[in-house]
């Protein structure tokens, strides 16, 4: 009898202290433990942490309920700082700093299938750890690019797209600022890649960098949002693949960027419209694209030789654009002319403009067989393409490049990061000189 009424009061206590608990905040059934549910998270991989910024915890718990709901192999994590070891700077740029970093545990793939969920193998990865600027204060609006990036990553991976892998989210404990953990690339971004490489790239790996950047962009605006910052400092190579990066700007079509209207980026590759006060549009991305492929030409920055000043910003208004290097296929100076045409509804969209360059990689590759090159699209044919780029080559060798004996220094290199470096220039649409557009 006394262990009958034992076992009820023990009974009693576990409704009493079940019942003082939250519900999920997914299937909404009391937790069976402090913070767990067990149909919601049978592996326990919410439980037990927390980043101190409610959305950001909700942000990364959602993507591993959704891994689960869908049976999914990717989710974030969230890393404690500890668990990094080599921690070492390697850029800087206008809303963040870049590290590079041994993660000693290694991103989640495998599990125990229980739950008590860990990882059932741990091997150490190399990434790049990106702490972004003033973020201790996590607004919905900052929050919004970092889901933008995984958005598009789930989307890529859905595709088999090479897309800049996120792996979770750490928090540098002195500054307190929020730090995403994503791939590490190791070629560096193309502004660098280009100082270093451009004289060993052909025409065929120009194309296959194109076609990456593309299927990234042209993914980014089938979620309705434009990257709002494409530059080449923005762009990373990883071995022979090429990703886009930096989606801090990023957001819906028709908005500035940012809640407030300013704009920021690198001068010469926002769009003359958006530099006269309009709304940011999928073809502004475009227009940036127009500029890559200027400097895919040439290997140099655009209008490297000026000040990034008011003067730029007036003439890039009034018609000014880089010039394309002697040797380059006048069928590519033509395409990248109306990515830059200063009439935004003229230039192609993402999808367009993927469909063409990928049509040239794939002829100067004589693409799954040799009949190929009696393709025709765009008015050429596969063999004319293959002859047209092939020609091109032979000039790469004369192209001039920055830097004496293509050895740029300490100096200059410095220079160009500043210049290249997104940043505010609201101050160019208050100017006198614009305001008569």
């Amino acid at each position: 009898m006394n262990k009958f009424f034992s076992l009820k009061r023990k009974k009693a206590k576990q409704k009493t202290e079940f019942d003082n608990h939250n519900n999920c905040s997914y299937c909404n059934k009391p937790f069976i433990e402090k913070l767990w549910c067990k149909e919601c998270d049978p592996r326990r991989i919410m439980e037990g942490w927390t980043s101190g910024n409610p959305d950001i915890d909700k942000f990364i718990n959602d993507t591993i309920y959704n891994a689960r709901q869908n049976i999914d192999d990717i989710f974030l994590e969230w890393v404690p700082y500890n668990r990094f070891i080599d921690i070492t700077q390697i850029g800087i740029g206008g809303f963040a700093e870049i590290f590079s970093a041994t993660w000693i545990d290694g991103n989640s793939s495998y599990y125990e299938d229980n739950e008590s969920w860990k990882k059932s193998e741990s091997k150490s990865k190399k990434v790049a750890l990106k702490r972004l600027k003033n973020s201790q204060d996590m607004s919905a609006e900052y929050l919004n690019g970092i889901k933008v990036h995984w958005n598009l990553y789930k989307l890529g991976r859905s595709q088999y797209i090479q897309l800049l892998d996120f792996y979770g989210m750490t928090k540098d404990p002195e500054t307190e600022e929020f730090i995403m953990i994503v791939k590490f690339a190791n070629k560096g971004n193309l502004r660098y890649f280009l100082d270093r490489n451009f004289k060993n790239l052909l025409w065929a790996d120009k194309l296959s960098l194109l076609c990456d950047l593309l299927e990234n962009i042209k993914n980014l605006h089938k979620l309705g949002f434009a990257h709002k910052d494409l530059h080449a400092g923005n762009i990373l190579q990883n071995d022979y693949t090429t990703y886009v990066s930096d989606f801090d700007l990023s957001g819906p079509v028709n908005e500035q960027n940012s809640q407030h209207g300013e704009i920021y980026g690198v001068l010469p590759c926002i769009a003359p419209e958006v530099l006269l006060g309009k709304p940011y549009s999928l073809s502004a991305d475009i227009y940036s694209v127009g500029i890559i492929m200027t400097e895919l030409s040439s290997g140099k920055p655009p209008f490297h030789e000026r000040e990034y000043d008011i003067n730029l910003a007036v003439d890039i208004c009034e018609g000014l654009r880089p010039k394309f290097e002697k040797g380059t296929p006048e069928i590519y100076c033509k395409l990248a002319t109306r990515c830059l045409d200063a009439d935004p509804d003229q230039r192609p969209t993402a999808e367009e403009l993927y469909s063409v360059i990928n049509f040239w990689y794939k002829s100067i590759n004589d693409y799954y067989y040799k009949g190929y090159q009696e393709k025709e699209e765009f008015g050429y044919k596969g063999k004319e393409i293959k002859a047209i780029f092939k020609e091109a080559d032979k000039e790469i060798l004369n192209i001039s490049t920055l830097g004496k004996d293509e050895v740029l220094s300490s100096a200059y290199i410095t220079h160009l990061q500043v210049k290249y470096t997104s940043g505010l220039i609201d101050e160019y649409l208050e100017s006198d000189r614009l305001s008569e557009y």
